[in-house]
């Protein structure tokens, strides 16, 4: 896996652009995805490493994706921690978010074919316990990825739980970029849509929910 810190704005660089075609565990790379704006991924990445150096992280690694406006990190923290941290930050000074728009954690790294994320899902799925409700929501990050609805009716089986698209105790969260997906399960708790995400919305960020069997 390629991971490297970006070394300026104007230098394109993919953390994870030579996954194999096998699920990565999250020891093995990026463990948070950042949405960010993309007309000044410098500034994004100095928030980014600012609001991680506060927490306890002195050396996060910080890299640009494939798709812009989206950058994977490496925090040697808990990135579950890292969330709960910075959604406290958010109640008490929004204003700090900037140019960070949604933090989410990664579980697991795969390609983005159909038989390397239903692997990937087969390891994520005791995450959803019995008795727990659960969705799957797909984040499309280019439009040469195959369609949500698709995604969806190709894992949706490989999890025995009650699916619920309005209140679910967890949500299998698939990140497909063009060459890599991101995985994990996670509660709305664990993720962080900021303030200043209300004004930016972009063309291929659409993501799905899974019907009910």
């Amino acid at each position: 896996m390629v991971f490297r810190q970006a070394a300026s704005p104007a230098r394109v660089v993919s953390a994870v652009a030579s996954l194999v075609h096998r699920p990565v565990a999250m020891d093995a790379g990026p463990n948070l995805l950042v949405s960010v704006s993309w007309k000044v991924p410098g500034r994004a990445r100095r928030e980014i490493v600012a609001r991680l150096r506060t927490l306890g992280d002195e050396a996060p690694l910080v890299s640009l994706t494939e798709r812009k406006g989206v950058m994977a990190v490496r925090t040697t923290l808990d990135p579950r921690e890292v969330i709960r941290r910075l959604r406290g930050v958010h109640e008490t000074a929004p204003g700090v978010f900037r140019y960070t728009y949604k933090w989410v954690p990664v579980d697991l790294w795969t390609a983005p074919d159909v038989p390397s994320l239903r692997q990937a899902v087969t390891r994520l799925r005791d995450r959803i316990a019995p008795g727990e409700r659960w969705r799957v929501t797909v984040e499309r990050r280019t439009d040469r990825c195959p369609p949500s609805p698709e995604i969806i009716a190709a894992v949706v089986d490989l999890v025995d739980r009650k699916v619920d698209l309005t209140h679910p105790s967890k949500i299998l969260l698939i990140e497909l970029f063009e060459r890599e997906a991101a995985l994990a399960v996670v509660t709305l708790e664990e993720t962080l849509t900021t303030i200043a995400a209300s004004a930016r919305r972009r063309p291929f960020d659409v993501p799905g929910s899974a019907a009910a069997p």
